[in-house]
Order: C-alpha cells, then structure tokens, then sequence
C-alpha cells in the first residue's frame, strides 16, 4: 500500500502542493490529471524522494519513505517525464548497467532483460542513438522494470508518442496493474487514463478536487435525458437525480403523456475534467 498524507510543498511563499492525500493498493492504477503547473510532477518527485516534502508524509508497507529511504527506493521503479539515455549502449547493455546497480544477479537479468526487451518489442543489439522517440521510451520503462519492483512512478509515459505507441504504453501500464505491481502515473492525455487507470487523483493548483474510483466518479455525474409528448407537443428534459427523473414519469402518466426514450448519458472523463474548473473539490 501506498499512502500519501496530507503532503504539502512550498517554495519560498508559492504552495506548489496544498494537503494532497490518497492511497492506493497492490495491484491498483491510479492516474493523476491537471493542468500544467497543478503540481503533479511536484507530487510524484516527493513519492520517489526526489523532493522533500515542506509537511506530510509518505508511507510504503506502512513504512516512512524518508525515514527508510533507501530500502523502499529498492522497490521503486520512476519513470521521469524526459529521458536521458546512453546512446552508445544498446538496449541490452544499458539495462544490465541498471541491473547491476539495483544488485540483480547476473542469471537473473539476463532472463528478465530479454523478456522486457521482447514483450517491447525493442531490438536486443541496436544502438540506443539509433531508436526511435518510442522505442526510447519503451527503453526506459523496461530499465524501470528490470529490478521488478513492487511500485511504479510514472511521469507522463506516453508524452510525445505518436497515437500507436501511446495506446501500446498504456495497455502495457494497465497489465502491470493486473500483475499485482501499484502504479501511480500522471497523463495530460485523459483518453489514456480511462484506459488503464482504476483510480483517479484530480488535481488543481496543488490540491485535491477529487480522489477516487474512476467508476464512482462518472456515476457521480451521468445524466438522464427524458423524451416525452404531451398532446402534440414534445419534450425534453436532463437530471442528474434519478428520483428527479421517476417524478417526471409519474407526471407525464397523470398528463396522459408518452414516453419517446430515456437515456442515461455517461460522460467521458475529459466532459467531467472541465466541469471542475471553479476548483470547488467534490470529495464530500
């Protein structure tokens, strides 16, 4: 489990992060949305101790991050939002640099780098200078794997692909979650994080406007659209309340009116994003 309470960062008199809290379990894929400058990359530095939070704490298996830091580093994998690679290695070298340095033994890397490298897609002896920008970001998720750790960080891992890559990554992200591996990733792109996450963390200039499940949040915010006719004349009407939409029923039956259609509208997570941007948080 990892858990993030009440986690604040300030610069100076600017609060970067205001209060955030959330948690997420093994197994489960939290996706992290918000304009640039909310304080998302902020966030997921502090989770891998890149930053220090100003107050708050983070906690992996119960445990401080800051105050065991470098065992629970050990079960990290992060994934930053550029990469920086070593381009006169190829794929196979430069995760057996990474292996070593996380203390993986040599049978062991060796079997786990060909399999990451195959499920990839990324050729074992071609330069790294040589890939493409997808090929490298691929590459660098597999170097965050190849310790295979019980935690993934993830800073925008599908920025700058093209639309194939980006749904291959992020596939590729939604079964690390069905392997049992807690993943926490941030994504300016939402169609991608309804497809892998099962959590959703909103946030807006430092602080929480929803944390949750995906699900609960659009049943939250589904419509109901009512066609009716009364007479020779018809109608239309939207709520957001069912008892709302069984009251009208019972009032076009008194009228002698007829029922065109009913139709619960869904909305997709970008129509519930820009709903929220009087900041106003819907946790309660």
């Amino acid at each position: 489990m990892l858990r993030a309470i009440d986690l604040t960062k300030k610069y100076g008199e600017f609060l970067a992060v205001n209060g955030i809290s959330f948690e997420v379990g093994k197994g489960e894929v939290l996706g992290v949305i918000g304009e640039n400058g909310a304080g998302k990359s902020t966030t997921l530095k502090m989770l891998v101790g890149l930053l220090t939070p100003t107050s708050g704490e983070i906690q992996y298996d119960g445990r401080n991050l800051f105050e065991n830091l470098n065992a629970i580093k050990r079960k990290i994998g992060y994934l930053p939002e550029f990469d920086a690679l070593y381009d006169n290695l190829n794929a196979k070298e430069y995760l057996r640099v990474f292996a070593e340095i996380y203390g993986v033994d040599a049978d062991t890397a060796e079997k786990r780098i060909y399999e990451l490298l195959e499920t990839l897609n990324l050729p074992v002896d071609k330069p790294v200078g040589e890939f493409s920008k997808g090929m490298k970001r691929k590459l660098s998720i597999a170097r965050t794997l190849v310790h295979d750790p019980e935690y993934l960080i993830y800073d925008e891992p599908t920025s700058g692909l093209d639309p194939s890559t980006s749904m291959f990554v992020t596939e590729y992200v939604r079964d690390l979650g069905k392997q049992g591996k807690t993943v926490v990733f941030s994504a300016h792109n939402m169609f991608y994080v309804e497809s892998a996450c099962d959590l959703l963390l909103i946030i807006k200039k430092g602080r929480v406007l929803y944390f949750g499940e995906l699900d609960a949040l659009r049943d939250r915010m589904k419509k109901y659209i009512v066609s009716y006719r009364i007479g020779e004349r018809e109608f239309e009407d939207v709520f957001e309340d069912v008892r709302d939409v069984n009251r009208l029923l019972a009032e076009i039956t008194e009228n002698g009116g007829e029922i065109i259609s009913i139709e619960t509208r869904v909305p997709r997570l970008e129509e519930i994003y820009f709903t929220l941007t009087d900041g106003k948080s819907i946790m309660d």
